[in-house]
Formats: structure tokens, sequence, C-alpha cells
């Protein structure tokens, strides 16, 4: 679906209300390595593959594209090796904006025979729950439809154990995010924020660089407009892109943000900030600002701080 780019930086001015009222309807799901064991290990890839593709017919659930989860874990140089833990998978939520993580481990026992385990953890809760499948690993494809049924009811049996409530609203977190400031000192800023369409066109994102602003201005910092006389004491300074697809009757959005944060005088970087914003909605203008809102929050949660000492 192409976005009309005038339409959603008008509609995105009402984003912090949107993402108050626009919480996921279901969970954010991403698959992560299905891992082969020492007689299995040519497995690992497909089963990975073919649960990701039915997992992705799921209505029910929205899923992270897994180019997309890649790329987000490439560039944090994010690697395990072996089972996923409760802290890996905390961490790939965070990367990610996944709120269940599915991964596993095939097994070969015998000469013709899987046993393929699924993980499914929340990201938030740390709640780890396991389905099971077996049988002839030429009915690999059968077992892994079998396997993605069962990870479908289980995350929708147990969606409150996987999930944490959400209680913030974005006036809370605000909120939270400014009283979370220790330091006293509140410097001049800039923002520059450029926004990435589906076609590699870049265009100014007003709506980014005034959801940073209003929060930098309500932290008690002096905003500079990039483009007056007057010179900031630090820029920031990113790009933005988003992306989404429909499922069913969901839209699931996702707002990746790379910011840069340099001391003007000095040129010294004092933080290169790379946060993901996700959301689903029944209305993609509602999932598009969510997304770009929690983004926003996320990256300011981070640089405020530093601005401050």
């Amino acid at each position: 679906m192409k976005i009309k780019i005038s339409i959603v930086l008008t509609l995105l001015s009402l984003s912090v209300v949107l993402v108050q009222a626009a919480q996921p309807a279901v969970p954010t799901v991403a698959v992560y390595d299905f891992k082969g064991d020492a007689g299995a290990a040519s497995y690992g890839n497909n089963v990975t593959t073919l649960v990701t593709a039915d997992l992705a017919t799921e209505t029910n659930l929205v899923l992270v594209e897994r180019t997309q989860l890649m790329k987000a874990l490439n560039e944090q140089a994010f690697d395990i090796s072996g089972l996923v833990s409760s802290d890996a998978a905390a961490k790939i939520g965070q990367i990610t904006g996944a709120k269940v993580l599915v991964t596993g481990e095939v097994m070969k026992t015998g000469d013709n025979h899987l046993i393929i385990v699924a993980d499914i953890i929340g990201t938030e809760t740390g709640r780890l729950f396991a389905d099971k499948v077996e049988g002839a690993a030429d009915n690999l494809s059968e077992l892994t439809s079998d396997l993605s049924r069962k990870i479908t009811q289980t995350i929708n049996d147990h969606t409150t154990n996987l999930v944490a409530a959400s209680q913030e609203s974005g006036a809370e977190r605000l909120d939270r995010i400014i009283k979370s400031i220790n330091g006293t000192n509140r410097p001049s800023v800039s923002v520059d924020i450029h926004f990435f369409d589906r076609n590699g066109n870049i265009h100014q994102t007003t709506t980014a660089e005034s959801e940073l602003g209003t929060i930098l201005l309500k932290a008690g910092f002096t905003v500079v407009d990039a483009n007056s006389d007057r010179k900031p004491d630090f820029e920031i300074t990113g790009t933005e892109s988003s992306s989404g697809l429909r499922q069913g009757r969901l839209y699931s959005w996702t707002d990746e943000m790379e910011l840069k944060v340099q001391e003007r005088r000095t040129g010294n970087i004092i933080a290169i900030e790379h946060e993901v914003g996700s959301a689903s909605d029944d209305a993609w203008v509602a999932a598009v600002a969510a997304a770009q809102v929690n983004a926003v929050n996320a990256a300011a949660e981070k640089i405020l701080p530093l601005l401050a000492k």
C-alpha cells in the first residue's frame, strides 16, 4: 500500500491522542531462528521459513516481517548462539517492537524422524510456553503447519501472560520521561529529521520533528529552528522510515528512526540512537501515528537525560 505523504503528515498531527486510543488488539509476533541439532542442522532454516509463512496467514496475529526483523537485529549487531533466553528475547523485543517471540529447536531421531519444539516467549513478561510436533522428515510442511496452528492457539490462549498490560497513557509516559531527567542542564536544541518513503525518496518529516520538539519544550529545553539565525547548543538530526501491511481487519505498522545527537560547537557526537516503534489498528492512519509516536518517545527517553547532564 503506497502512502501519500502529505495526507499522513497532516493526520499524524493528532498522533499523541491516537496512540492513547490505538492500543494493539492483537500481539505483535516475531519468528527468530529455529536451531537444528547435529543431525538436523539442515532443517533449521526450512522450519523457520515455513513457520514464518504459516503465521503470516493468521489474521489474528501481527507478524514482524522476517527481512525487517533481521535488518533491525543486524543494525544492532545482535547475535546469539544456541537457544534464546528470556533476556535475549527481551532485547529482541526492544529492538523490533515484538511482544511475542517464537523460536525453537529441531531434533532428528532415527533416519527420518523429526521432533520440532517451539518456544513462545513474552518479550515483556519473560513467560515461556512450548509446543511440540514430531513425525517423518518427509512431511516437513505438514509438521510445520501443525506446529504453527498450535503456536497460534497458545498465543491466543495466553496473551495476557505473554504481553504485559499497558496501563501507561501517552501523557503518563511523557511525565515519566521528564521526571527521569536527573541533570539540571537545559541546552538549546534543534531537530532535523527526514523521512524515506517506500520509493526511497526523502521528505522533511515535520510531524516527528514537532513531536520530539514538543517533548523537549515540556522538559524545559529551548528548541531552535534549524533554519533560524540562532545556533543551538546541540543538533538532533536523523532519518525515519515507515512500513506496514494489512492482515485481515488490522494494519500492522513499524516506524524506524535513526537519530544522531551532536554538540554543535565541538562536533562531539553524544549519542546515536536507533529506535523502532510498532503498532496495529483497524485504521491505518492510527497505526502509522501510534508507531511513530512510540519511536519518538523511545528516542526521547534515552536522549533527554544525556542532554541534561
